[in-house]
């Protein structure tokens, strides 16, 4: 498939999680304006969710909590009752904890962990049979450019960021038999309510702005559009890599 339809998605289904509001929403509505049928899935409150108008009909809201195997696997049931199908996967459910790390406790470290990288792991794990009866299935995961470049006050973050973009190289390995694509995107900073601390941050948004080339933050439709490139037919040939959306940030 070449030319605009190779970026098309029409007939498919995509499961994004954390897809309640910032990140996770742009890549559904992106992903619907491709032509897929979404199904959107987050732990957050209804009157939480913040989305905008997706395209087309046929999408679903369900609620999932990546801690829980067993919520993750309902999850995929769910999908399958509404739409038959599973073909893509965008594991996007993430929470951080900033703090020192002498100081930072264990349960915070430990969260961030299970939510982000275990989470991705479980999600991942759930819908494997269900993709693997896809035919071009694809998963990508969302790492950042702190599971590259450290960052302090912010182990946890880092650690399960540098683990969800390694677990892309190795689900690629073990599952390019089963004909499915896994891939991952890191994001530079992004202007959401996960980075509203931070932004707020004067010195902090000096020494950022210096460390991205482009000289600007990543939108979340500059990461979506990525996200929806790597689960296309346009990438049929990618597996296990991560791109970074970062204005150059990794490039040093």
């Amino acid at each position: 498939m070449s030319g605009p339809d190779a970026h098309r998605l029409d007939g498919r289904v995509a499961l994004v999680t954390g897809a309640g509001r910032g990140i996770g929403a742009a890549i559904a509505a992106t992903l619907a304006g491709y032509g897929a049928t979404v199904a959107l899935a987050d732990l957050l409150p209804d009157a939480e969710w913040d989305l905008p108008e997706l395209t087309g009909a046929g999408h679903t809201r369900h609620r999932v909590d990546v801690r829980s195997t067993e919520s993750c696997r309902a999850l995929v049931a769910e999908v399958l009752a509404a739409h038959g199908r599973l073909d893509h996967l965008v594991n996007n459910a993430g929470i951080v904890r900033r703090g020192p790390a002498a100081t930072m406790t264990e349960r915070d470290f430990a969260d961030v962990v299970d939510v982000n990288l275990t989470g991705t792991f479980r999600m991942s794990q759930a819908a494997h049979p269900a993709l693997r009866a896809s035919d071009g299935a694809s998963v990508v995961n969302l790492g950042s450019t702190n599971g590259r470049v450290a960052v302090p006050d912010s182990l946890g973050y880092c650690v399960s960021k540098a683990g969800v973009m390694h677990m892309a190289r190795v689900l690629a390995l073990e599952w390019a038999p089963d004909g499915i694509r896994v891939n991952a995107v890191g994001p530079t900073i992004v202007p959401t309510a996960m980075t509203a601390d931070v932004r707020a941050d004067d010195a902090y948004m000096r020494d950022k702005m210096a460390s991205i080339p482009l000289g600007r933050m990543a939108r979340p439709e500059d990461v979506a559009h990525t996200v929806a490139f790597l689960l296309g037919p346009a990438a049929a040939m990618t597996t296990g890599q991560t791109i970074f959306v970062d204005g150059g940030v990794t490039v040093r």
